[in-house]
């Protein structure tokens, strides 16, 4: 005789409960993953007083791996990226950042070099050039711009 009418033996009865148990968890995981970008600040854009530059500026951190960066685009096109990294490792580690400029449909992705930081260091790096769909865009870049910068571990 049984002791619960489930009509079920013991085993199967624990391996669907552990399955329920491991889906719900799995929902669950994904669901506080996708919620809320880890470590994601806001991106600051202020514009140059003169209207010939734009700057946006943020901070970002992967794999205990921190740091800041400043993006600036001009009118004449050329763009720069003046950042800096944190390693809070004890081994070192390369990265390198990623700036992610949008305006209307359009976009443009400038990324500095990679750049070695040993571990419990901190280093700096920039990159420049020129960019002619920026020189075409800017003053729809300093209307309607956003840019999203990321630093890439690794």
């Amino acid at each position: 005789m049984r002791p619960d009418n489930t009509r079920m033996s013991s085993p199967t009865r624990s391996r669907r409960g552990l399955a329920l148990l491991i889906a719900m968890g799995a929902a669950l995981g994904f669901t506080l993953l996708a919620a809320v970008p880890a470590h994601a600040n806001d991106t600051t854009k202020q514009v140059a007083s003169n209207g010939q530059s734009v700057v946006f500026s943020t901070s970002d951190s992967s794999r205990k791996v921190s740091g800041s960066v400043a993006f600036t685009v001009n009118q004449d096109g050329n763009w720069k990226i003046a950042a800096g990294a944190r390693n809070g490792n004890l081994l070192g580690r390369w990265y390198r950042w990623t700036c992610d400029l949008t305006w209307d449909a359009a976009s443009v992705t400038h990324a500095t070099g990679k750049e070695w930081v040993p571990g419990k260091k901190s280093r700096s790096i920039t990159a420049q050039a020129y960019d002619p769909h920026i020189q075409a865009n800017f003053a729809t870049i300093v209307d309607r711009g956003r840019a999203d910068c990321d630093i890439v571990v690794g």
